[in-house]
């Protein structure tokens, strides 16, 4: 696809900008389909471009998900997690770091796992596995000491730790050049996600009783009192995105989530075995943590956590709550889908909802999702500029939790041209949610017309035959990439997948997608 513009940017020609260049000159990139539901859908991929022109119908849904099965297949590692991404690097070392284990990508992969009859065996193990990660003397470590001394929350490598290398055998931190890497650990959005995730399976006794072992319980335990002590309902987080730390209306909602869940478990009436099991642990651990657990304590909780996000999606959406010349302010942000999906956050209105859905729509792009506007993270010529050697300029995919770092990075952006990552596999299921609780039928029809939309455009971002990633090197076909990078290449604007790929999370997205669809629209 070919875009003109007046902002020309052109980097020192590396060998990298060469290929690049020399491709789009000899290559078709990308194509736009015209979609039944008149909508302009840019594809990779003939054959994927060959089906957003028709009407999906179940029958053809179900092909489409056969088609793809062997591409989005998630294999878990020999300690039973998921890298972040499996990039074809043979024997290269992922200079990248996108073979780490984080426990937000992990969690949606295990409920893409879960919806899958065959998968169902790994979802547990996987989800197994981060409890038990939770559950090392290192992690309970840090959950204490942030309880006795919530000050030292402000420290991110203080925080109970998000991400870990997965071939580690002790599970220890990533590490260059022998020491862990400095990561922002401040991200309350994956605590949450996780310990809603665990809920869950207990709920539907996906898990055994005889494994609520003593040393997972121990973790969780310390759960609710370790967002109670950082005051969650007001604690600034790095965020999904895991920049600079501000008040994040998702973060705080997936916190609230997971203590939802939780209560739930404890208190419905139903006295199951598991409720028991519970309730005999937790309730009989020290005075602080058995009277977070009570029922009047975790309503508490829950209370102040909904009542930051409904006052922040009043303000405008993520983190509302800083002068609009505050870096950290910001509205529209995709990270808010987590309000709705993949475990709806109880006692919000579907107005609210809707209005997420509508704050994340500003967000639209031509091949994707900005994450938000003037996002630098793989903005244009990213991956092909020369290597920064400023002292406040942050590697490619280095850490950007700094006000130094952050604004360094952003100074490299050329306008308007910030990545269009994969979040319409997210959205499908959020529109999806909202078409099957709504009672308007009208707009129960504009959900599934807006889940069918995103669905296709989801599609499309699936490579081709013969294409090349932002950074100019090769890639397979039918693969799901983290996102769509643009190229500016002498004035002229083009998109490519970033290098970044597959990303196990947009598999994951993608398979929730076409099951939740195909689903939905099934007689």
């Amino acid at each position: 696809m070919l875009l003109s513009s007046r902002l020309v940017a052109v980097p020192a020609e590396t060998s990298a900008y060469q290929k690049v260049k020399t491709f789009i000159e000899t290559k078709k990139t990308a194509q736009i389909v015209l979609s039944p539901e008149g909508e302009f859908i840019t594809c990779f991929n003939d054959s994927i471009a060959g089906w957003v022109e028709k009407k999906f119908t179940p029958a053809l849904v179900n092909q489409i998900q056969t088609r793809l099965e062997p591409y989005l297949k998630v294999n878990l590692n020999a300690q039973g997690f998921v890298e972040a991404a499996t990039r074809a690097l043979e024997n290269e070392k992922d200079e990248t770091n996108y073979n780490a284990i984080w426990v937000r990508d992990n969690v949606w992969v295990y409920y893409g796992l879960l919806q899958d009859p065959n998968g169902r065996s790994d979802a547990r193990k996987l989800l197994l596995a981060l409890w038990d990660y939770y559950a090392t003397d290192a992690q309970i470590a840090r959950f204490r000491q942030i309880i006795a001394n919530p000050a030292l929350s402000t420290d991110s490598m203080a925080m109970p730790h998000i991400r870990f290398d997965g071939n580690s055998p002790s599970l220890e931190d990533v590490m260059i050049d022998g020491k862990p890497q400095i990561w922002n650990h401040r991200q309350i959005d994956a605590h949450g996600l996780l310990f809603t995730a665990i809920g869950e399976a207990i709920d539907q006794q996906l898990i055994d009783l005889n494994e609520l072992t003593e040393k997972r319980l121990r973790v969780l335990a310390l759960y609710p009192l370790f967002l109670q002590r950082i005051k969650f309902y007001d604690y600034e987080d790095a965020g999904a995105w895991e920049e600079i730390p501000r008040k994040n209306t998702s973060s705080i909602a997936l916190a609230t989530r997971s203590l939802q869940v939780w209560r739930k478990l404890m208190y419905a009436q139903n006295n199951s075995a598991y409720q028991k099991r519970l309730k005999n642990f937790l309730l009989k651990q020290s005075t602080d943590i058995s009277n977070v657990w009570s029922e009047p304590s975790l309503n508490n909780s829950i209370y102040q956590g909904l009542n930051t996000v409904k006052i922040q999606l009043r303000l405008g959406g993520e983190s509302p709550n800083y002068k609009p010349d505050d870096i950290r302010f910001r509205l529209a942000d995709a990270a808010l889908v987590v309000l709705i999906q993949p475990s709806p956050l109880e006692g919000l209105t579907e107005e609210e909802m809707r209005k997420t859905l509508l704050i994340i729509e500003s967000l639209r792009r031509p091949t994707g999702f900005l994450r938000y506007t003037r996002d630098s993270y793989q903005g244009g010529n990213y991956w092909i500029k020369p290597k920064e050697v400023a002292k406040d300029t942050p590697t490619l995919t280095g850490d950007t939790s700094s006000k130094n770092a952050f604004l360094g990075r952003l100074s490299q952006l050329i306008p308007d041209t910030e990545a269009q990552w994969f979040f319409d596999s997210l959205l499908v299921l959020a529109r999806l949610h909202l078409a099957e609780t709504t009672k308007n039928p009208q707009l129960r029809q504009q959900d599934i017309h807006a889940a069918t939309v995103h669905l296709k455009r989801a599609l499309g971002q699936i490579t081709g035959q013969g294409l090349m990633t932002a950074d100019g090197r090769g890639v397979k076909a039918w693969q799901a990439p983290e996102s769509i990078n643009t190229v500016v290449i002498e004035g002229q604007r083009f998109f490519l997948p970033s290098p970044i790929t597959p990303l196990n999370w947009a598999k994951a997205g993608l398979s929730l997608a076409l099951d939740k669809y195909e689903t939905m629209i099934s007689p």
